[in-house]
This record gives C-alpha cells, sequence and structure tokens, in this order.
C-alpha cells in the first residue's frame, strides 16, 4: 500500500470526517554542513587528581621523580602527564612542571575535560519552520509549497540554533561520568537546496462542522502540525466558501 493510501485511509477511520481535496508540493529545505569542537568532561581519577596536586604544591622536573613518590608505574604517570599537558592543565616552565589556570580550575572542580576534537555533520534548516528539521530527506520535483519562508543566510543563524540542531543529531552525548559537548561551531557551508515531498489533506469533520488540514512531512515521517496551523490559518475561511458554499 502506498504512503498515500495508507494515511487517506487513517484520516477516514473517523466515519465523521470527509476528505474534501488532496495536494502534493515540496518544502524548501536547506543542506547544511557544519564542522564543530567536541570537548568529552570526565570525572578526574585519583591518580590525574595527585599529579596536580603534586605539580601544584612542588617543584618536579621529571616524571620519574613523580612516580617514585607516588609509587606508581613511570608509563602511567607519563601517559596522565601527556593528557594534561595536551588540554592545558600543565606546563613545562624552565624544566619544571606547573598547573595552568585551566588545571587549577579543574582541579578544584574534580572534572578533566579533554582536548577539542573536530567534528562534522549535516543538518537540514526548513525556514518554512524557523527552524532545523531531523529524518531522511528525498528530493522532490514539483509545485512548491504555497506559503514557504525565503531561505535564510548560514551566518543569520545563531550558534544557539546551531547547538539545537546538533543536540538533535546527539552531536552531544552522556555515558556513566563522561559527557561529550559541543566546545565551538568551527564553520558552517551551504551545500545544497533541495524540496520535501509533503501530502496535504484538506478535511471537514462533519458532526462537528469543523474544516481542517493534515499534511504529512515525508522528510520526518510524521503528520506536521506547524505546516498544517499555516494552512488553515490562510485557507479556512476560502475552504467554507468552496466546498460548502457558505
Amino acid at each position: 500500500m502506498d504512503v498515500e493510501k495508507h494515511l487517506r485511509n487513517e484520516i477516514l477511520r473517523d466515519p465523521n470526517v470527509k476528505l474534501l481535496a488532496t495536494e502534493k508540493w515540496a518544502l524548501p529545505i536547506q543542506v547544511i554542513d557544519v564542522e564543530f569542537e567536541t570537548v568529552k568532561r570526565t570525572k578526574m581519577d585519583v591518580l590525574m587528581k595527585m599529579l596536580l596536586i603534586a605539580f601544584k604544591t612542588s617543584e618536579f622536573s621529571s616524571v620519574e621523580v613523580v612516580s617514585d613518590i607516588l609509587v606508581v608505574e613511570p608509563l602511567f604517570v607519563q601517559d596522565i602527564t601527556d593528557r594534561m599537558s595536551r588540554a592545558g592543565l600543565i606546563v613545562k616552565n624552565s624544566g619544571v612542571y606547573s598547573l595552568t589556570e585551566a588545571g587549577r580550575q579543574q582541579l578544584d572542580a574534580g572534572i578533566f575535560v579533554e582536548s577539542p576534537e573536530i567534528e562534522e555533520a549535516t543538518v537540514y534548516y526548513s525556514p518554512s519552520h524557523t527552524c532545523f528539521l531531523t529524518g531522511e530527506p528525498e528530493d522532490a520535483e514539483g509545485k512548491a509549497y504555497r506559503y514557504a519562508e525565503e531561505f535564510r543566510h548560514v551566518n543569520k543563524i545563531s550558534e544557539a540554533e546551531w547547538r539545537a540542531a546538533l543536540d538533535q543529531i546527539d552531536a552531544t552525548s552522556v555515558e556513566g561520568d563522561a559527557q561529550k559537548v559541543v566546545h565551538a561551531i568551527s564553520s558552517v557551508n551551504e551545500l545544497q537546496r533541495i524540496s520535501v515531498p509533503c501530502l496535504e489533506f484538506q478535511l471537514h469533520q462533519t458532526a462537528e462542522d469543523r474544516l481542517f488540514a493534515r499534511v504529512w512531512n515525508t522528510m520526518t515521517s510524521q503528520w506536521d502540525e506547524k505546516l498544517e496551523v499555516q494552512v488553515m490559518e490562510r485557507e479556512i475561511t476560502e475552504w467554507r466558501e468552496k466546498y460548502l458554499g457558505e
């Protein structure tokens, strides 16, 4: 059974609903590539805390000396020291390790923030929704959505909106004590503009004498309430005259 037939049967399951007309049109979508940095935050382990405290309170010139004092395998100490150095928690000046401001802050908080990693994702912006949508877009031909909004320049989209879009596609995550967060948006680039097929059903609820619309968005695979409201706000009066002769 094709999608249109299935949706029509679903709608008309209510015997009080009458189908007045069906429309097919294409919803404009902007396909955008986003490059961003993520960082992983984890609860600081005991050895890392001990090393930071050691570098904060004493002058150490080598990991071997620290490993002897802490009675820890030098390879473990070297590995953690390297991680802290890459993350900007410690520096070695004049042959001696010391904490940076970030190192002091993270030691106080007990949270280790790893070095940022570059990631890339494709997101889909709908001007008619003024937000990003998720799903599998299929480029469509045919007439465009009659109330489509103008395409939006990517430079006009705020960082909060980019972050919300990345949240939708699980760019952030929490696993146990580890939390991955978006550290910064590096760049955005519009790749192309496509049109997503939508199915519109114009309906009459006879028992309540109520006209309404249902719009199926094939990208999200859901009934799209925002598009339904846009259509109804503009056309219900016209439909009453057109279909009911009032």
